[in-house]
């Protein structure tokens, strides 16, 4: 039996992960800056910024594994607001790193971003040491931490374990997301623009949640970082076909004015190996499941 802090609990990946934690027969506590709501499991409203709390925290509550998911969720997510950004990312992620090494803690999970990398798109998938060049704040504070991390990782009893997802999607998600924007237009059968980019790597949030815990409970990592992905790169056209087998053909067209975005591939075989990493669902599949939701929740 462990006892799992799961920060972010109240969003969308760590709002995933809590459940298969207690349906593993863990023990889990959230935390979150946002109220508990209707919750499974005890939750705790913090926002990280105090480290003499979080120890306070991990010691009374005897936490064993940390998975770290809490934070700001991507690059559109306080964009005009660079510093608030950094202190959330790292100043926060810092406090709950140094809380962890000096208790009890046994496994520290960074819930970490391909946008670490910045704009990439080479003729064989990346590995854990391709060169980071983020081109936004999010990814800069996704990459510092990385680097962090980087520089403890198997000098200290904590183990630690760094997980790039690349577009987590799925019911539930608030912030925007090409594919989020595609299944509303298929739904209500309206037209958008959308930027320029290449096939592109994507993650069902199931999937994602699913390596999140596998990889928090793995004796057989024998890396610091692993990338989280579908294995198949999706055009924008397979994006469009796959809602149009649910719904309404999307009216989609490209803003040429925008900057062509370009990501990918990206090599999940260590993942695969050392926690048996296998995802299940793919953009059609994903898709569907979206649609049926929408669906549900308004019928």
């Amino acid at each position: 039996m462990s006892k799992v802090l799961v920060t972010g609990d109240s969003g969308f990946l760590g709002g995933a992960v809590a459940p298969r934690l207690i349906a593993a027969g863990h023990d889990v506590l959230g935390l979150d800056p946002l109220p508990a709501g209707n919750k499974d499991w005890p939750h705790i409203v913090d926002d990280l910024s105090d480290k003499t709390r979080l120890l306070q925290i991990l010691r009374t509550e005897k936490v064993s594994h940390v998975i770290h998911a809490g934070g700001v969720s991507g690059p559109m997510v306080l964009s005009d607001e660079p510093a608030k950004v950094i202190a959330i990312n790292v100043g926060g992620s810092l406090n709950l790193l140094q809380a962890c090494l000096e208790t009890s803690v046994h496994t520290f999970v960074y819930c970490s971003s391909v946008s670490a990398l910045g704009d990439f798109y080479e003729p064989q998938p990346v590995g854990s040491d391709f060169p980071l060049r983020p081109l936004n704040t999010y990814g800069c504070s996704k990459a510092a931490m990385d680097m962090v991390l980087r520089g403890l990782w198997k000098r200290g009893p904590l183990d630690l374990c760094s997980l790039r997802f690349t577009s987590v999607y799925g019911p539930g998600r608030r912030t925007s997301l090409i594919i989020n924007e595609i299944v509303a237009a298929a739904l209500h059968n309206r037209a958008i623009s959308v930027e320029p980019t290449t096939d592109w790597p994507f993650i069902y949030i199931d999937d994602a949640a699913d390596a999140a815990v596998s990889a928090c409970f793995s004796r057989q990592r024998g890396e610091l970082h692993y990338f989280i992905s579908y294995p198949e790169q999706v055009s924008l056209q397979q994006l469009i076909d796959a809602a149009a087998q649910c719904g309404t053909r999307p009216k989609v067209s490209v803003d040429a004015s925008r900057p062509r975005v370009r990501r990918g591939p990206l090599d999940i075989g260590p993942a695969q190996r050392d926690f048996a990493f296998a995802p299940k669902i793919d953009h059609r599949g994903g898709i569907a499941r979206m649609i049926a939701a929408r669906r549900s929740s308004h019928a």
